[in-house]
């Protein structure tokens, strides 16, 4: 069906060219764009028998009253793909119109090609949305429900890829609108671009050698945008690079619940990368679902805090992570003998029960570490 929108663009666009009184009819032979708002709604007889045969038709003077209709013209059917959708409807003596007739059509027609591609990409624009919010946001995440192969290709997630979030401090519509401009130049052809609210965004980054293969790389591509001061008060979390459909739905996990760190650290601006955070991560998600293990954990760590009047034991701890264990250096930065070390460390096992010479002692260790300081 041509809808009125469309239709009007016609008449708009044909009495540019020809400064004659112009309509255009659906199938039904209505009109439903014309220069003469009063014939709005009209069956054109004669435009419908133009349309059923596929013919134009020039109307003279003297068969006014054989076509039933006040003046003279020509009617062209137009078409798309072998299929007419209504006609054109031009008015004045055919001799004088003639010659414009076929350029006419093809402007018809062209418009008309226009709004079908415009409106088929709207439909798979729209269609590959809500595709992708149903993936991300229903929260029983029924992937299997999908036809995987198909999604899979048709949103590119073959490809590597990884989901940010984008949220904006602010309710000035010129920033959102200049900053949602600056998203839409980051946007290459298989990138996908969710807008929630207008103050919050959720923007899918595809590999690009130009952009980005790694993340340390779309790291610095979005950092040097961001050094725009449009991007004050502007909050970007992101995710890991994965492939497919869970992998697809664990980055936007990932940029979500560091989203959701960040907020509750009260910070309103800046680019935050997932791999980055795991360590606060874990800390938050004990906090939330294990508070009774949080609460262990920083009653075991104060023992280390409160042991000894100058509190060495947790300056031994806090030297110990900067230098990634290695004994050497953390006794070269506590100035102390190496000997002395092994002791403290010792010390350390004995009061906790976490030994530091271990795996498991150490991620114990320094986890009790970050959930007393952030206690």
């Amino acid at each position: 069906m041509v809808n009125q929108h469309w239709a009007q663009k016609v008449v708009k666009k044909v009495a540019t060219i020809i400064k004659k009184n112009v309509q255009v009819t659906n199938r039904s032979g209505q009109i439903i764009a014309t220069t003469n708002s009063k014939r709005l709604g009209e069956i054109h007889h004669a435009a419908l028998h133009s349309i059923q045969r596929h013919l134009p038709i020039e109307i003279e003077e003297q068969d006014l009253n054989f076509w039933k209709v006040k003046a003279p013209g020509i009617i062209l059917p137009f078409e798309y793909h072998d299929k007419t959708y209504g006609a054109l409807i031009i008015s004045g003596p055919p001799e004088e119109i003639r010659e414009y007739a076929h350029i006419l059509k093809i402007s018809a027609e062209f418009i008309l090609e226009q709004e079908f591609e415009r409106a088929t990409r709207f439909k798979n624009e729209m269609s590959r949305i809500q595709t992708l919010s149903n993936i991300l946001f229903n929260t029983e995440n029924t992937v299997h429900s999908y036809n995987r192969k198909q999604i899979v290709e048709s949103l590119g997630l073959n490809s590597r890829l990884a989901v940010a979030t984008i949220s904006i401090n602010s309710t000035s519509k010129s920033k959102l609108q200049a900053l949602k401009s600056i998203l839409d130049n980051w946007q290459l052809h298989d990138d996908d671009l969710l807008e929630l609210t207008p103050q919050e965004l959720v923007f899918v980054f595809k590999a690009n050698t130009n952009r980005g293969n790694t993340l340390e790389e779309l790291k610095r591509f979005i950092q040097k945008s961001m050094e725009d001061d449009l991007f004050e008060r502007t909050v970007i979390t992101l995710g890991d690079f994965n492939t497919g459909i869970k992998g697809l739905i664990q980055s936007y996990k990932e940029a979500k619940a560091l989203k959701n760190l960040i907020v509750s650290w009260n910070q309103t601006e800046g680019l935050y990368i997932y791999k980055e955070y795991e360590l606060e991560l874990i800390g938050q998600n004990i906090k939330h679902y294990t508070p009774d293990m949080e609460t262990s954990l920083i009653a075991n760590y104060h023992k280390l805090v409160s042991f000894g009047g100058d509190k060495y034991l947790n300056k031994t701890v806090e030297a110990y992570f900067k230098n990634h264990g290695k004994l050497v250096k953390t006794a070269n930065d506590l100035f102390i003998h190496r000997n002395t070390l092994n002791y403290r460390i010792k010390k350390i096992h004995e009061i906790t029960g976490w030994d530091p010479n271990t795996i498991d002692g150490i991620v114990l260790l320094r986890m009790a570490q970050y959930l007393y300081k952030r206690r």
